[in-house]
């Protein structure tokens, strides 16, 4: 079984992203580019925040939990 990323690597890009990259040749403005990357600003937020409701509602993510990663240094030790 060929796994996402074994795929990427053989093919650059997944399908969807490659389906993106196509649709973008008809970008004709500088304006054009700033709504659409507003568009996907908003499309990901939405994502983000439905995902963060359901770990929410499921328990798979609490305040605490929220709180301790806050407070957590993820920086690589020098």
């Amino acid at each position: 079984m060929v796994t996402a990323m074994q795929q990427q690597r053989t093919h650059g890009l997944n399908p969807m992203q490659r389906h993106l990259v196509s649709m973008l040749n008809f970008n004709s403005s500088e304006e054009a580019e700033l709504r659409l990357k507003k568009a996907l600003e908003q499309f990901y937020l939405s994502e983000f925040e439905n995902m963060k409701a359901t770990m929410f509602a499921n328990g798979e993510l609490t305040e605490e939990k929220v709180a301790q990663g806050a407070a957590t240094h993820f920086r690589t030790a020098y």
